[in-house]
C-alpha cells in the first residue's frame, strides 16, 4: 500500500504524518477578492448610502448621544492586514460625527463581549489603536457588562418565548452604530447586538445544548435555526426602538481569504439587509464545494484557529470546541463525515488553563468532568449555578475572566458532532486522561488513529483530510 507524508497543524506546532495514498485532500482554492483601495472612504460612502436606512447625516446632531459598539477579538480573524478594520471604521465614524457637530463627550465606544471575557485597555488598543484607547479609555472606551443589572434593560420576549435583554445604551442612545467584521456566516447581522450586547438571560436561549436538535450547522444560514432566532430577537429590539423613532445602524466589513486578510467590502444600514450583502462575499471567499461524504475525516487542530484563546492560552475544553465546532462544524448542507463515521483530531491537548481568563473552566474540568460528561446534563445541573456564583460574577465583571457559564456553552456545542460520528479519536494526545474527559479516544499518533479507524470500518474506508491552515467551510454534496 502506498502512502504520502503530510504536515498537520498540531497545537502550537505541526506534526508530520503518513497518510494512505487514497486520502482525499481538501484545501481552500478560491482566489482572494481584490482589497479595497481606500477602506476609510468605503466606510464614509457606506454611511452616506446605507441599505434600508437613513444616512448618518440625518440621524445625529450636536446634542446626540452616540454609542459605537464593535466586535470583540473573539471573532476568528487569523491575521488581519494593518491597520485593523475596526480602527479605521471607528476613526472614520468619529470624524463624521465631529463633522456633524456631535460632542466628543457624548460618544461611547463599547466592545461587545457578550459572555466572553473582558479585555484590558491595552488589549482593546490592538483593535482601536493606541491613540483612541488613550483618548477614550477607560470612561468612554469600555467592555459591555452582561452582569451589570443597573445597565441592562429587558425588552420582552419573541413569539418563541426567547427573552431579549440588552445593554441600556442600546435603548438610551440617540444612535447606536455597530461595527462588525464577521469571518463567517455565524457572525454579523443582528447577532452583533442580541449576543454581543446582551446578557446570560438572553444568550442561554440559543447557546445551550439541545438534545433533539437537528445538528444543522450555524454556518448554513439557509438551513440553520440559529440566524432565524437571532433575527426574531433583533425584531424585538427594532420594535422597541421604533417607539423612539430610532434604528440600529450596522457597518459590516467583509474580508477576503488572503494572508493577511484584507477588507474587500464595506456596507452599512439595517442589520438584516446589510448582513445579506456581507454573506455574498463570505460565501464566495470562505466556502469550498465538496462532493461526497467520507468514512473518516482527519483534522489538524492549530491553536491559531481557536478564537476563545486569543491573547491567552488554549485549554482542553476549548480544544474540544476547536475540534467539534471550528473543524467538524465548518460545513454547509451535511457534515463532511458520514453518519456513524469516525473523526480523527490531531492535538496534544494539554491540561493547562489561564488562571485569570478561565477560572470557571478550571472547576468544570477538575470537579465535574471526571464524573459527568453529558453536555445537556451539565447544562441543566450547573449552568445557572455557575452563571450566578458570586466569585465568577466578580471575576467576569472585574477580573477579565470568561462568564461563569461559558465553559458549559463550549462543551455543549460538541454535542452534535459526537451524536453524528460513531467515535472521535484524538491523535497525538499527550495526556490521555485530558482526552478522555473531553469525550475523545486518545492515540499516540495519527498513524495509530488511522489504523484503528481502518480496523473498525475496513481497510478500504474513505479518508478525507481538510488542510485547514486557516478556517474554511465545506459545502458538502452527498
Amino acid at each position: 500500500m502506498s502512502h504520502k507524508r503530510t504536515l498537520l497543524q498540531y497545537g502550537q506546532d505541526t506534526i508530520e504524518a503518513t497518510l494512505p495514498e487514497r486520502t482525499r485532500l481538501i484545501s481552500q482554492t478560491t482566489t482572494p477578492v481584490p482589497p479595497l483601495a481606500d477602506v476609510a472612504q468605503a466606510v464614509k460612502d457606506a454611511l452616506d448610502n446605507p441599505i434600508a436606512h437613513e444616512p448618518l447625516s440625518k440621524l445625529v446632531g450636536p446634542s446626540s448621544k452616540v454609542t459605537i459598539a464593535f466586535d470583540d477579538p473573539i471573532g476568528y480573524l487569523p491575521e488581519e492586514a494593518s491597520p485593523p478594520f475596526r480602527e479605521v471604521a471607528i476613526k472614520t465614524v468619529l470624524s463624521e460625527l465631529d463633522r456633524l457637530g456631535v460632542e466628543p463627550a457624548n460618544v461611547r465606544l463599547v466592545c461587545a463581549v457578550g459572555l466572553h471575557r473582558k479585555f484590558t485597555t491595552s488589549e482593546l488598543a490592538t483593535m482601536v489603536g493606541e491613540h483612541l484607547a488613550a483618548r477614550y479609555g477607560p470612561s468612554k472606551l469600555f467592555n459591555h457588562d452582561a452582569e451589570d443589572r443597573e445597565n441592562l434593560v429587558f425588552l420582552g420576549e419573541t413569539k418563541r418565548s426567547q427573552e431579549v435583554e440588552v445593554n441600556r445604551l442600546v435603548m438610551e442612545s440617540d444612535q447606536v452604530i455597530y461595527i462588525s467584521q464577521p469571518w463567517s456566516h455565524f457572525n454579523g447581522g443582528w447577532k452583533s447586538v442580541v449576543v454581543g450586547l446582551s446578557s446570560f438571560r438572553s444568550i442561554r436561549h440559543h447557546h445551550r445544548p439541545v438534545a433533539k436538535a437537528s445538528g444543522k450547522s450555524s454556518l448554513d444560514p439557509k438551513r440553520s435555526a440559529f440566524p432565524k432566532l437571532l433575527n426574531e430577537m433583533g425584531a424585538v429590539i427594532e420594535r422597541e426602538l421604533a417607539k423612539k423613532g430610532r434604528r440600529v445602524l450596522l457597518i459590516e466589513g467583509t474580508m477576503n481569504n488572503a494572508s493577511p486578510q484584507q477588507v474587500v467590502q464595506v456596507v452599512a444600514g439595517h442589520p438584516p439587509e446589510t448582513h445579506e450583502r456581507g454573506l455574498e462575499i463570505l460565501q464566495q471567499q470562505h466556502v469550498v464545494q465538496v462532493k461526497g461524504l467520507a468514512d473518516v475525516v482527519l483534522y489538524g487542530l492549530g491553536n491559531h484557529r481557536d478564537p476563545y484563546s486569543k491573547m491567552s492560552i488554549i485549554n482542553p475544553i476549548q480544544v474540544r470546541n476547536l475540534a467539534m465546532s471550528y473543524s467538524y462544524g465548518l460545513f454547509q448542507n451535511v457534515p463532511l463525515v458520514r453518519k456513524d463515521g469516525i473523526l480523527i483530531m490531531c492535538h496534544p491537548c494539554l491540561p493547562q488553563f489561564h488562571p485569570v481568563h478561565t477560572p470557571s473552566y478550571i472547576e468544570v474540568y477538575e470537579r465535574l468532568l471526571p464524573y459527568e460528561r453529558d453536555p445537556v446534563a451539565l447544562w441543566e445541573l450547573y449552568s445557572e449555578e455557575f452563571a450566578h456564583r458570586p466569585e465568577y460574577v466578580h471575576r467576569y465583571r472585574y477580573g477579565f475572566g470568561f462568564h461563569g457559564a461559558h465553559p458549559f456553552i463550549l462543551f455543549g456545542q460538541g454535542l452534535y458532532g459526537f451524536n453524528h460520528a460513531s467515535r472521535v479519536l484524538l491523535a497525538g494526545a499527550r495526556d490521555r486522561e485530558a482526552a478522555r474527559r473531553l469525550g475523545f479516544e486518545p492515540y499516540d499518533s495519527v498513524e495509530d488513529a488511522i489504523a484503528e479507524a481502518e480496523a473498525t470500518l475496513g481497510k478500504d474506508c474513505t479518508i478525507t483530510y481538510p488542510d485547514m491552515k486557516q478556517n474554511f467551510i465545506c459545502d458538502v454534496e452527498e
